[in-house]
């Protein structure tokens, strides 16, 4: 799994470069096709990491200290949002318009730095959970 998600993360150079080319040629169709383009391999990379942490929720065996009860299933839901983030940035930029899905893209990083911390307190992620309320 972990060569799964190295694997994908070392894909995203090129679409990057095919999408830093198509927008200084300012040709609208290779724009779409770019971002459609980028939009898969960021899919790709959100699905390796929802593959990753549905495998270590399998294999606890292999993790040096036992994470707490809801840190697999919101990590899921992260790597899930992801996938259908990326997704919907890869049809809107090429049905619609590329800079529609480069904003999508700029966004991504934006809800993984919030939801990277404090996510295990908020009220969606204790649903996901069904654990209760921090106690004060």
């Amino acid at each position: 799994m972990n060569l799964l998600v190295l694997f994908s993360t070392a894909l995203l150079p090129f679409p990057t470069a095919v999408v830093s080319d198509a927008l200084q040629e300012h040709n609208n169709a290779d724009q779409r096709v770019a971002v459609a383009f980028y939009a898969l391999i960021g899919a790709l990379l959100c699905a390796a990491w929802l593959a990753f942490y549905h495998y270590l929720a399998k294999n606890p065996d292999l993790l040096k200290d036992q994470a707490k009860g809801g840190f697999f299933p919101v990590e899921r839901f992260r790597a899930l949002a992801g996938v259908v983030l990326y997704v919907l940035a890869g049809l809107v930029g090429y049905l619609a318009a590329p800079l529609i899905g480069l904003a999508i893209f700029v966004l991504l990083p934006v809800f993984y730095a919030i939801t990277s911390a404090g996510l295990y307190q908020s009220p969606v992620t204790r649903r996901i959970t069904h654990s209760p309320p921090p106690r004060p």
